[in-house]
């Protein structure tokens, strides 16, 4: 029989891997986007008995057709649920547009992205790229470090399987500059078939060999804001997008009933009961805590960038280590938080990532930007079709740009453009 030390150490044992479990959970289920949420969420519904949803709309996407004018108050909440098949490409290109680039360095990119293999690794030399452009060789290299460290999926620009796993360590912190030469030691071994220590495979287990791999699940993409910003009096109101999936319970009335008639079952079935109830439990903890943090690290961004929405002024430089000291939140948590979560704000829909600011971006570069991108759309329209707003979001979208309708509307106005009526000519 163990003694009362032998029992505190095992129950201690037991807690803190229980609790390394969860932790590990609420990791993966930070980093997933929306539509991945909802794909588990409808998984453990369907195989947990334990898991109830409030109201199923798995199978019910609405369209922005289906708000009226004045039905404005829900639109905003699934304006956003559009799906566009992509390539890795077209994923690229669309984020462009989030980078201070000036026009040469935008150049640079679209050539970059241009000359990716289907595996998302850069296979050409700077000495060529720079060649075919005609353009300086530092130039080229300073755009592809800041593809490289900035842009997602991470790996994507590497010129090998190696470097790319070196990239996603790097931008996943879990490993540091320091650390590379022994790690492509680490990495040249596994490549090998080689036996590594188990320290290092934890860490090189959650790597794509492959950054297009990452973009698997989610090619056709759907871009929904899980938060969203309005202004009243002045001040930033953020509110969690609760309608983007169906509200999960546990089921009580089954648990009370079965544990009612617990005697009645035979071991293997009071087993398949208990893991069944805990691993509801932890769901409902564990989407709970994402809601929580997701909206606490988007309130905090927006009332850094309250100059930016309430007067269009500068979009402020805001780092991860900052983010991490005043939330008291792990860089490698707030990572997953901001990758792929979207905040739907008067300035459209904006990805957390942006939030966070580029140096050197300044006033009004955002709705600059976006306004010359509808005066050239208008600009080449036919004249005998001109676009409707509704067709100008569309188009934009393509672009990687999400807006209101009623913004396009705000914008077309300052450029002294015309509704469509009024620009049709027979």
């Amino acid at each position: 029989m163990k003694n009362r030390n032998e029992l505190k150490t095992t129950v201690s044992l037991k807690q803190n891997l229980y609790l390394r479990q969860n932790l590990y959970q609420l990791m993966t289920i930070l980093q997933y986007p929306i539509l991945d949420l909802r794909e588990l969420i409808e998984s453990r519904w369907e195989e947990n008995p334990f898991i109830e949803l409030e109201d199923n709309r798995f199978d019910s996407i609405l369209d922005i057709e289906d708000f009226d004018d004045e039905d404005k108050g829900n639109y905003q909440l699934f304006e956003s649920l559009i799906k566009e098949e992509k390539t890795l490409k077209d994923y690229l290109e669309e984020q462009i547009i989030l980078f201070n680039f000036n026009e040469e360095e935008k150049d640079i990119a679209h050539h970059l992205i241009g000359n990716i293999d289907d595996n998302g690794f850069l296979n050409i030399s700077i000495d060529l790229i720079s060649n075919q452009i005609k353009k300086n060789k530092k130039e080229v290299e300073k755009v592809l470090e800041i593809l490289k460290n900035e842009i997602h999926p991470p790996g994507v620009f590497a010129k090998n399987i190696k470097e790319c796993i070196i990239i996603q360590l790097l931008r996943e912190n879990e490993i540091e500059k320091k650390d590379i030469e022994k790690y492509e030691n680490i990495i040249d071994k596994l490549l090998k078939g080689e036996k590594i220590d188990q320290e290092y495979y934890k860490k090189l287990e959650k790597v794509y060999i492959y950054p297009s791999h990452i973009l698997e699940k989610s090619i056709n993409m759907y871009i929904t804001p899980e938060v969203f910003l309005k202004i009243e009096d002045k001040e930033l109101r953020v509110y969690y997008n609760d309608k983007i999936f169906p509200k999960v319970r546990f089921n009580e009335n089954l648990y009370n009933d079965i544990k009612s008639r617990i005697f009645e079952l035979t071991k293997e079935e009071k087993e398949f009961f208990k893991n069944r109830v805990k691993d509801a439990k932890d769901l409902i903890f564990l989407i709970l805590e994402r809601q929580e943090k997701v909206l606490k690290v988007a309130e905090y961004l927006v009332n850094k960038q309250k100059d930016f929405f309430l007067n269009s002024g500068y979009l402020n430089v805001i780092t991860l280590k900052e983010v991490s000291d005043d939330l008291n939140l792990s860089i490698s948590t707030l990572s997953r938080i901001v990758n792929e979560k979207y905040i739907d704000t008067p300035k459209g829909i904006l990805p957390f990532k942006f939030l966070l600011g580029k140096e050197g971006v300044k006033k009004g570069v955002f709705g600059t930007k976006v306004k010359m991108l509808i005066k050239n759309i208008i600009d080449n329209e036919d004249k005998k079709k001109p676009y409707s707003d509704s067709e100008i979001v569309k188009i934009l979208m393509k672009k990687g740009v999400y807006l209101k309708r009623r913004t396009i509307a705000k914008y077309r106005d300052e450029l002294n453009i015309p509704s469509k009526n009024k620009r049709r000519r027979e």
